[in-house]
């Protein structure tokens, strides 16, 4: 796969974004979410997604900016109104908003309703994290994983975050997982680039077991660990799009769709740890638990949550790939856009 330079993917984002009519602001988000894929590993997240937001916004079913209505109000809890536009900007916005209650309240709770896929829920955890907040992050998605007993897809993959800020090694603890087997974003790489996928990932839609990415998307997937799965992606359902007032039960769309909007919803949470005990005491506490963590293992062998992401740009000099896939579509954005194509700015 050919690699590409960070911060000329990042004027590519920025430039594709405006010219579609995102407020400057709002596009800084989403390309800061974009790129933060790219760095971590998660290139799913990333750049791929700019065809998709296009034709949305084109077609009238995602709004370019992202007005955040306010629907409720009652001292640590809010609820907001994204009106479809981008999830990324209305979580980043909300877990703000969570992070500011939180400093007067203790904690802070935000849902946000009619919303888009936000990108990866490590990014929206982290800004909590930075402002030395725990930050719990759930959304719900499109149908992709069946109850048991069932073939047919009813819950999303409903991505789940935990960010806990560091001690005095400076490396927070970021937890990030979609409640199946592999990211639903994976298959979809891997049917775009012919490939096949491993075994445990998904059934088809007779509910046999299979490793093609085309029969995978026809099927569901699996939850990890089984009913508790299933019970954990119901849980994040009734959290992120019931309670929020988001589709449910299946009735959120995935971003891609052709011709529905994606209304799902997400449940943003920050706690203020100095509400608990001192800060320093908080770093210690947590430096202690982490060194313990990894001192149970053979050195460099026992990691923490979101440590293998931070290390992704080792050595990489400031350069991620993209697939063959990935560049055709958005040679065809660039083409759409007047802008030069991916190839020159490598």
């Amino acid at each position: 796969m050919p690699d590409f330079p960070i911060r000329e993917l990042q004027r590519f984002s920025m430039e594709a974004l405006t010219k579609c009519g995102v407020p400057l602001e709002d596009a800084e988000i989403v390309t800061e979410s974009i790129v933060f894929a790219h760095t971590t590993g998660k290139g799913t997240h990333g750049l791929g997604r700019l065809p998709i937001y296009l034709r949305k916004i084109q077609s009238g079913l995602m709004r370019r900016d992202t007005p955040l209505k306010p629907v409720v109000s009652a001292l640590a809890l809010e609820v907001l109104d994204a009106d479809h536009g981008f999830g990324q900007v209305a979580a980043v916005h909300g877990m703000q908003r969570a992070i500011s209650m939180s400093e007067t309240y203790g904690v802070g709770l935000v849902g946000i309703r009619h919303s888009n896929n936000f990108g990866t829920a490590a990014f929206i955890a982290s800004a909590a994290v930075k402002a030395n907040k725990i930050g719990i992050v759930m959304s719900n998605a499109a149908p992709a994983i069946s109850a048991p007993g069932s073939t047919t897809p009813i819950l999303g993959t409903n991505p789940l975050a935990f960010g806990f800020p560091s001690g005095d090694d400076g490396s927070p603890i970021v937890f990030d997982m979609a409640i199946s087997n592999a990211a639903r974003g994976k298959i979809r790489l891997a049917a775009a680039n012919g490939e096949e996928i491993p075994e445990g990932w998904a059934v088809d839609e007779n509910g046999v077991p299979t490793t093609s990415a085309e029969a995978a998307l026809a099927g569901a997937m699996l939850p990890i660990g089984g009913a508790k799965g299933y019970g954990l992606a119901l849980s994040v359902d009734i959290l992120a799009g019931l309670l929020t007032g988001s589709a449910f039960g299946g009735g959120a769309k995935n971003l891609d769709h052709k011709t529905d909007r994606s209304d799902c919803g997400h449940f943003l949470l920050a706690i203020d740890v100095s509400k608990f005990m001192a800060l320093q005491d908080y770093q210690e506490r947590i430096s202690r638990l982490s060194k313990a963590v990894k001192s149970s293992g053979s050195p460099g062998v026992v990691i923490l949550p979101g440590e293998r992401s931070r290390r992704y740009m080792d050595d990489r000099n400031e350069t991620v790939p993209l697939t063959p896939a990935v560049v055709e579509k958005l040679d065809t954005v660039s083409a759409e856009l007047g802008l030069p194509p991916l190839e020159s700015i490598r």
